[in-house]
């Protein structure tokens, strides 16, 4: 069970990561020109404008640059239908100010332009060739736009055309703003709705079917149709998709666990007990080490009703120490970390100086572990300082959060570093006035 990170709420779109490099002689030719200038040209020589907003830490951008732009198909018909530039977002001057009238945020971001600079259609995160000259051929009027497909497959009931308005509601519906964005949204769920109920049957356990379950399927609804015709269906599932399948099960069985025993509903129980029931093969996939699955996934679930319904810190406690006994040798910087994490965020802070201390000696436990992840490093020690604020240990309060800014400073992804210095430095100065 992995451990959720709640506590630093951050958003990162780079999906993933790299720099914009020159494109080969066969793939892309990309305008070296400014972006008025590129308008320009496209006016002259009948042409739309694609452009690629890059910064050079990104991954996903690289991975483009260096996979799908290079591509000779992709540069035959790209280099004759628009005037194509790269614009590095970071760099000060016109590159920097264009991506801000833009609002680009997510890296990469593709976005073909008519020569007017009016947006034509955008894509957010890097894709792979045939998302991109789908995307292209829409622009230029070679295919169906995606509102014009959404309409015949709503009035002719086609499950092809279902299937791929669904696949491309990602990136249509990503792109829109505000109520526009809801309206659509509320479109797609509609129609992936109807979509599974006509299709769920043999034909429905394929990749592109999973995939668009896996995207829009709601993870928090009590006896879901979908997933209860997935965990009938759950070997032929496995054996044409591997653990995938199995995965989804688990993470939407768990939810409902989650919600129901944070409301303090006992029926939580009833969903623990598919773990040795029909979801047994599914949760056998997880790594639990000494426990098996049911075991592992009842104390975690019996301590998040004890702490949320119950408010019963104190067994909370009893609980989860007889768990971490019961792990031994197996146990891990993560199980220490997730049970605080619990007990800090789920109290909302209100408990007394026994078990802030008792979630101190956790977080600490945790940190001694070689191999954790960055973040999780960074999550861990911002917990201990709030810890240590709350015990009014302010000198360990404050080495913890530097400690935190210091380990930012060592994240590749600007962005990201930049996010959590700032959520550090605003730390420190609430500790100032807390002192």
């Amino acid at each position: 069970m992995r451990m959720t990170r709640k506590y630093i709420m951050m958003i990162c779109f780079t999906l993933l990561m790299g720099w914009s490099v020159s494109a080969s002689s066969q793939g892309i030719s990309f305008f070296k020109g400014t972006f008025d200038e590129a308008l320009a040209k496209a006016k002259q020589e009948n042409k739309l404008v694609f452009v690629d907003f890059y910064a050079t830490w990104c991954g996903p951008c690289k991975q483009m640059a260096e996979k799908v732009f290079t591509d000779e198909e992709v540069g035959k018909y790209m280099n004759d239908k628009f005037v194509c530039m790269q614009i590095d977002v970071e760099k000060e001057g016109w590159q920097k100010e264009t991506a801000g009238n833009f609002n680009v945020t997510v890296l990469p971001t593709l976005i073909f332009f008519k020569a007017d600079a009016s947006v034509a259609s955008r894509l957010a995160g890097a894709r792979e060739k045939a998302d991109l000259l789908n995307a292209a051929r829409v622009v230029c009027g070679e295919q169906l736009s995606f509102e014009k497909l959404y309409d015949r497959a709503k009035s002719k009931k086609d499950l092809a055309d279902m299937q791929l308005v669904l696949k491309q509601a990602p990136d249509y519906v990503g792109g829109l703003e505000g109520m526009e964005a809801q309206k659509w949204i509320v479109r797609i769920d509609k129609l992936y709705a109807e979509y599974a109920k006509m299709k769920m049957g043999p034909d429905f356990i394929n990749k592109e079917d999973f995939q668009i379950v896996s995207k829009f399927n709601k993870k928090n609804v009590k006896d879901d149709a979908v997933m209860n015709f997935m965990a009938k269906n759950l070997e032929a599932y496995m054996n044409k998709l591997g653990e995938a399948p199995g995965i989804l099960l688990v993470e939407y069985n768990n939810k409902i666990i989650e919600q129901l025993s944070k409301a303090g509903k006992e029926e939580y129980k009833k969903y623990l007990e598919r773990i040795n029931g029909d979801l047994e093969a599914a949760y056998a996939i997880m790594p639990t080490g000494a426990l098996t699955p049911y075991e592992k996934f009842k104390y975690y679930y019996d301590g998040m009703y004890l702490l949320a319904y119950k408010k019963d810190a104190a067994s909370y406690v009893e609980l989860m120490n007889k768990y971490l006994a019961a792990l031994g040798g197996q146990v891990g910087a993560n199980d220490y970390g997730e049970i605080a994490q619990n007990m800090y965020v789920m109290s909302k802070g209100k408990l007394n100086n026994e078990q802030l201390g008792q979630v101190r000696d956790w977080l600490v436990k945790a940190m001694q572990y070689e191999g954790t992840g960055l973040i999780d490093r960074i999550n861990f020690v911002t917990m201990l300082g709030d810890t240590y604020k709350a015990l009014k240990q302010f000198d360990k309060a404050k080495e913890a959060y530097n400690q935190g800014y210091m380990e930012a400073l060592q994240i590749e992804n600007k962005m990201r570093s930049a996010q959590i210095q700032m959520i550090m430095k605003r730390k420190l100065q609430s500790l100032e006035l807390a002192k």
